[in-house]
Order: structure tokens, then C-alpha cells, then sequence
């Protein structure tokens, strides 16, 4: 009779829960790299509007008052948009976290299962191997018994 563990389910739906939150985390993490790269583009933009206005003012050496109040909403603009994103940012790590302790519970109550599942085999090999011996010391007392009546 081989070992059957009855809680095999259980541990399925672990793991299934565990690779579920993974799966979670990890889209996390890709949101986050999507937010990541909005944030570098804007700050890239704000960097080339502050290098095109110098780049402009040394060209000219005249300040036109039309253009700077264009680029200054502009860059307005853009520091709302980066306000934003930051903001966007620190929920997605607040999320990150959460889901970094869903995996790390899903991952104990799987690891506990399946030491239980051990345990539990364990002890059934130590039965089985008991009942073996019992059966193996009858066999041997049966035999000397039928060899000293034969003698």
C-alpha cells in the first residue's frame, strides 16, 4: 500500500494560491517599471527644455518672452505630470509591499504543508518498516519452530 497524504488538495490549492500571487507581484513590478519610464521621460523632457532654452538664450543673447512663457508652461506642465507619477509611484510600492507579504505567507503555509506531508510520510515508512520486521521475526520464529520439529 503506498503513501497517500489526505491533505494533497490542500497543498494544490497552496501553491496555486502562491503562484497567483506571484503572478500578482510580478504585474506589479511591471506597472512600476511602466510608471519608472513615464517619470524618466518626463524628467529627459524637462532636461532638454532647460538645455534648448540655454542653447536659445546663448544663440540669441536675446530673451524672447513669448517663447519662455510657452516653455515655462510647458515645464508647469510637466512638473504636475511628474507630481503625479510619483505619487502613482508610491502606491505601486505601497501594492508591491503588500504583495511581496502575500507571497512570502503563501509561500510559508505552502512550506508548512508540505513539511507536514513529510512528517506524515516519514512516519508511515517508520509503520511500514515495523510491520515488516514484525512479519520478517514471524517468518523466521515460524521456520526455527518448523526446523526443530523436523530435527
Amino acid at each position: 500500500m503506498a503513501f497517500k497524504f489526505r491533505l494533497e488538495s490542500v497543498i494544490t490549492v497552496r501553491d496555486n494560491i502562491l503562484k497567483e500571487c506571484q503572478s500578482e507581484l510580478a504585474k506589479a513590478y511591471e506597472a512600476r517599471k511602466i510608471v519608472e519610464d513615464a517619470e524618466n521621460r518626463i524628467n529627459a523632457e524637462l532636461e532638454r527644455n532647460i538645455e534648448t532654452n540655454r542653447q536659445k538664450l546663448k544663440e540669441s543673447g536675446i530673451l524672447d518672452v513669448e517663447y519662455m512663457l510657452g516653455l515655462q508652461r510647458r515645464n508647469a506642465y510637466l512638473n504636475s505630470q511628474l507630481n503625479v507619477v510619483k505619487h502613482d509611484l508610491k502606491q505601486i510600492d505601497e501594492e508591491i509591499e503588500r504583495r511581496i507579504n502575500a507571497v512570502t505567507e503563501a509561500h510559508i503555509e505552502l512550506k508548512t504543508i508540505e513539511k507536514l506531508k513529510e512528517k506524515k510520510q516519514k512516519e508511515y515508512q517508520l509503520n511500514e518498516t515495523k510491520k515488516e520486521t514484525i512479519i520478517m521475526d514471524e517468518v523466521a520464529t515460524t521456520r526455527a519452530i518448523n526446523n526443530r520439529n523436523i530435527n
